[in-house]
């Protein structure tokens, strides 16, 4: 199980950092464009995305802990 939770922690880093990096080059492409209001109305996909992602990270990461533990969930 061990190398599962490290391989999916793994694929959920990875896409953490392409959302990061892709909420970046939207910042810079498109926050002189549309002023404030309409980069956060747009850019909310981005913050939602990392949120997801992050809790996933920190489930994952508390399961991986429980089962190393050999204790019930």
């Amino acid at each position: 199980m061990k190398k599962w939770t490290d391989r999916l922690f793994i694929l959920f880093l990875v896409v953490f950092g392409l959302l990061y990096i892709g909420a970046k080059i939207h910042f810079f492409t498109r926050y002189f464009k549309l002023g404030p209001a309409g980069y956060v109305e747009e850019h909310w996909v981005f913050w939602a995305a990392m949120a997801i992602v992050s809790g996933i990270l920190a489930c994952l990461s508390w399961v991986k802990t429980r089962a190393e533990r050999g204790s019930s969930i």
